[in-house]
């Protein structure tokens, strides 16, 4: 039993590193690209590579670990957002504030509002959407974009999928939280606004990316207060959802 259980173990963790060197090292990230400063990822794309056909034969040995990884965190995201699905019906009847309606509403204001404050880098755009914490964060961020005579550019913006995957009810409203799971799709480029060249990214693609995004309660409804854009395995694991309220 006790060597079943270590087997198990040590096959997650091989499939974490395998999805993370192949995420991370195949798709490296753009420095300060999208909102909160990620960048995305596209398909199997070989100008992606140095050599290519290095490239190509990572690709096709770690495809298959990409592709069962990719099927146990989706299993995992369906058992979270319908464990979530439940409670939160629970607390509506309660608290207004948890109207799933209300809820994906909000999520996707704030998706749209903090990509345009990105671009624009112009934070009070998205003012009433992120938290204070959040909005000096990338204020610093797109201040420096400004003194450094940058833009990142963001086009086509699709917000294909919010799923709730943890959500955090105290008897203190102050401390509530949840957590959603975003998945979408966006070209994604930065230029200098001097000469008008390309920094960073491509004008003609548009690259699909998942985040986790935190809310807490602020004092016009849920606001954004952190960006998790290195989605894996043990974020998903470490969701729990619980209500003070309903114990």
């Amino acid at each position: 039993m006790n060597f079943k259980i270590k087997t198990h173990h040590y096959f997650l963790a091989a499939l974490i590193v395998c999805g993370t060197l192949l995420l991370f090292g195949l798709f490296p990230e753009e420095a300060m690209a999208r909102a909160g400063g990620g960048g995305g990822f596209g398909g199997f794309s070989s100008s992606r590579g140095s050599g290519g056909g290095g490239f190509s034969i990572w690709g096709i040995l770690l495809t298959p670990f990409f592709m069962l990884y990719s099927g146990i965190t989706t299993t995992m995201l369906v058992k979270k957002n319908k464990q979530c699905k439940g409670l939160i019906e629970q607390l509506a009847a309660h608290d207004a504030s948890w109207d799933m309606s209300n809820i994906k509403s909000r999520v996707e204001v704030a998706f749209f509002k903090v990509q345009q404050a990105w671009m624009e880098r112009d934070q009070e755009v998205a003012r009433d959407y992120i938290s204070e914490r959040l909005y000096l964060k990338h204020k610093t961020q797109t201040d420096m974009m400004i003194s450094q005579n940058m833009q990142n550019i963001l086009e086509r913006i699709n917000l294909e999928e919010a799923k709730i995957v943890e959500v955090a009810d105290y008897k203190d409203d102050s401390r509530d939280r949840f957590w959603a799971h975003i998945r979408g799709r966006m070209v994604d480029y930065t230029i200098d606004t001097t000469s008008g060249e390309l920094i960073s990214g491509k004008k003609e693609t548009s690259e699909g990316f998942v985040e986790l995004w935190k809310f807490i309660r602020g004092p016009k409804g849920w606001v954004l207060d952190e960006i998790d854009q290195e989605v894996t395995m043990s974020d998903m694991k470490g969701f729990h959802s619980f209500s003070e309220e309903l114990a």
